[in-house]
């Protein structure tokens, strides 16, 4: 990317600047528009400096997000002689996003976070927190959203990749019967570790699915060695009906 130019019109001006700040980049991405000229200089992966015409900081980030048109070029290793920034670019763009129309979630099911890391680095009300918690304990964020002030925030977390729908993985196991646990159902333990990393908690339950369509909520624990199987015990298998060999979808709750 450095000193050659390319069109915004085929590139996302977010995911640029992310894809830059990720690299821990030092340079200056400008974007060249008949209105003027944007600048953003950053160093060693933080924002240093924005620039539009009159407009300085946030406020220059926003006058061209409203409009992200233009022709973009990155020279690197150059440096701003009199910066006035020095934040991490998350803080900068939930800023700028707050000053912008929502972009809508497009999922109102469980949502999950994709980086811990970038999340304990940025700075939230109590407010904030609590909205943030919601989330970690798998409410939908559809239910979330009924409040407006966390529905802003979501939104802001999900525009800039920090909120993503939580799609627990789905398992096709064969049933077997096991007398070695009584009123719960046996995953083997490298499932279950995926589907506690999905969750990011211990599965309690799991849905099972027929190839009927037939659904059942079962309690589940993890087992070693076990592969594709789904080991019931015989009460389990009398309170739902299924038999040893049905193949069956299996999914965290």
């Amino acid at each position: 990317m450095t000193n050659t130019t390319a069109s915004l019109e085929t590139f996302d001006f977010l995911e640029l600047l992310y894809l830059l700040t990720d690299q821990g980049r030092s340079g200056v991405l400008t974007v060249f528009r008949t209105d003027g000229q944007f600048q953003a200089w950053i160093e060693g992966g933080r924002v240093r400096h924005l620039e539009f015409g009159r407009d300085r900081g946030t406020k220059a980030l926003v006058t061209l997000m409203t409009d992200p048109r233009g022709r973009f070029q990155f020279d690197e290793g150059l440096t701003h002689p009199d910066p006035r920034m020095d934040a991490p670019l998350d803080e900068v763009t939930l800023e700028m996003l707050e000053a912008l129309p929502p972009a809508p979630l497009g999922f109102d099911g469980p949502a999950r976070f994709t980086s811990r890391d970038r999340l304990s680095r940025l700075r939230w009300t109590l407010r904030d927190q609590d909205i943030l918690q919601m989330v970690d304990a798998q409410r939908p964020v559809g239910e979330i959203s009924m409040d407006p002030e966390a529905r802003r925030l979501l939104e802001k977390l999900h525009r800039i990749g920090l909120l993503t729908s939580r799609k627990s993985r789905v398992a096709r196991l064969t049933v077997t019967v096991t007398r070695e646990v009584q009123g719960v159902a046996l995953v083997d333990e490298l499932i279950f570790k995926r589907w506690k990393e999905d969750l990011v908690r211990h599965p309690q339950n799991v849905a099972v699915r027929t190839d009927d369509g037939e659904v059942y909520t079962l309690p589940v624990r993890s087992g070693s060695n076990l592969a594709a199987l789904l080991m019931l015990p015989p009460e389990l298998l009398m309170r739902t009906g299924l038999r040893a060999g049905d193949s069956v979808l299996v999914r965290p709750l």
